[in-house]
């Protein structure tokens, strides 16, 4: 049978005879323990101490053995002969992603049927319990591989801080979806209309899975060095806006807004977010920018569309979703009676266009080892440091120069947040015609 060869390579590594002994071995000491203090009753004691075994194995073990996949490859010296090798990008997928948690899900699994065979009250039937386990499992492990991929791609230089940071994010991710049947049942709101909460959140969990598993696909393109659109971004971008925006509706309604326009400020907002985000978890390499724009500036579309790092690549969708909240706001009512929606939108776009230029004025000079550091200090001055002395020392007005707080006026708020981006980013293009243009 053919088997996926990185998948095989870590049967062989994780699976030996000792460790297939010594786990059940362990698991059933520990459970028999926990079905003779219960008065040797195979019920709830021992159910709850299978489902803690089981988050034990899969969320914190597993995330922690697939976060560190491919950084332990690099610390070996063996992902460039990987990369070199003749797998492809799918079967380095499944493979890292399985492979390397596969003696943690041994363990799982063997919890998982004794939970399910114990009498558990979740009120869920058996294939929606599967499916709630190893897919909040899968999850979390997917999502500390992913974020270990974008910080590999970001720099090959991580300690023990950034590994304890994609544990904590996969295990907190996963907990989260398991820990929703101890709630309290209650139907979901989602575009106008009310769905059980059992098959929402499963669905959900299902199409989380997938796509954070196709990013880890991409990455993993990436690496071995294949070129890719970003297209598969920008379908995560909509998505994700959709499904969030569902939750907006009547209850979340203010005085004079309609229900799409909750959902574009909602869309606006996420696309910021994303911006932000890909920003800071990107490299910002001179070398890749001077690449992208020699394709431009031939012409070179595809190239150059394959080389747009994801945070420029986000604000297309921020620039879109501004124009449509400013076109809806100001034709729902006057122009002169127009409300502050839109006025915020572009200052918020405008803040943005600084921040961006602030971040990348710093990683183009010749220390960028801190330049991300220091722009979050910079940007924890300029939102909340400064704007809090104003308000102490009653200058509410001024806050407006440094983020669009409710109730400035727009002859205040929009030419200082025009100003500083014009600013900086003239600073920027100086420094990068200074250090990086040569041609």
């Amino acid at each position: 049978m053919n088997i996926n060869p990185e998948f095989r390579r870590n049967l062989w590594l994780e699976l030996t005879t000792f460790r297939l002994i010594g786990m059940p071995m362990i698991l059933g000491a520990l459970l028999f323990l926990t079905y003779l203090l219960d008065g040797k009753h195979y019920g709830e004691a021992v159910a709850r101490t299978a489902l803690i075994l089981f988050g034990l194995l899969a969320f914190l073990w597993g995330t922690r053995l697939a976060s560190e996949a491919l950084i332990t490859e690099i610390r070996d010296h063996t992902w460039d002969s990987q990369r070199m090798s003749l797998i492809g990008p799918w079967s380095m997928t499944w493979g890292k992603m399985l492979g390397s948690t596969i003696y943690p899900w041994y363990g799982a699994l063997i919890c998982m049927l004794v939970y399910l065979t114990s009498q558990p009250a979740l009120g869920l039937s058996m294939i929606e319990t599967v499916v709630l386990m190893v897919g909040s499992g899968l999850l979390g492990q997917a999502i500390g591989l992913l974020s270990s991929l974008q910080a590999i791609r970001k720099s090959q230089r991580y300690g023990r801080f950034q590994t304890t940071a994609f544990l904590v994010l996969g295990a907190g991710s996963a907990l989260s979806v398991l820990s929703w049947p101890f709630a309290e049942s209650a139907a979901i709101f989602w575009y106008d209309r009310y769905y059980p909460d059992d098959r929402f959140v499963l669905t959900s969990l299902v199409v989380f899975l997938i796509w954070a598993v196709f990013g880890i696909y991409r990455m993993i393109r990436a690496e071995l060095q294949l070129r890719s659109l970003p297209w598969a971004w920008g379908m995560f971008v909509l998505f994700l806006m959709g499904y969030v925006t569902g939750f907006f509706g009547d209850r979340m309604l203010a005085t004079g807004q309609s229900v799409w326009q909750m959902r574009l400020l909602g869309a606006f907002l996420i696309t910021l977010v994303l911006a932000y985000g890909t920003a800071f978890s990107e490299r910002k390499d001179p070398v890749a920018l001077r690449r992208l724009l020699q394709y431009l500036s031939l012409y070179e579309w595809r190239r150059a569309m394959q080389t747009f790092p994801l945070w420029l690549s986000t604000l297309p969708f921020v620039l879109l979703t501004c124009t449509i909240l400013v076109f809806v706001d100001l034709t729902s009512s006057p122009v002169a009676d127009a409300k502050s929606v839109a006025i915020y939108a572009v200052a918020m776009v405008l803040f943005l266009l600084r921040d961006l230029g602030i971040l990348l004025f710093l990683n183009l000079g010749r220390n960028p080892k801190r330049a991300d550091m220091l722009t979050i200090l910079l940007l924890i001055l300029l939102y909340g440091v400064i704007p809090t002395i104003l308000s102490a020392l009653d200058f509410d007005r001024l806050t407006g120069l440094f983020w669009p707080v409710p109730g400035t006026s727009a002859d205040i708020v929009l030419p200082a947040a025009l100003a500083q981006a014009v600013v900086i980013l003239g600073l920027m293009v100086g420094r990068w015609r200074k250090h990086h243009c040569h041609y």
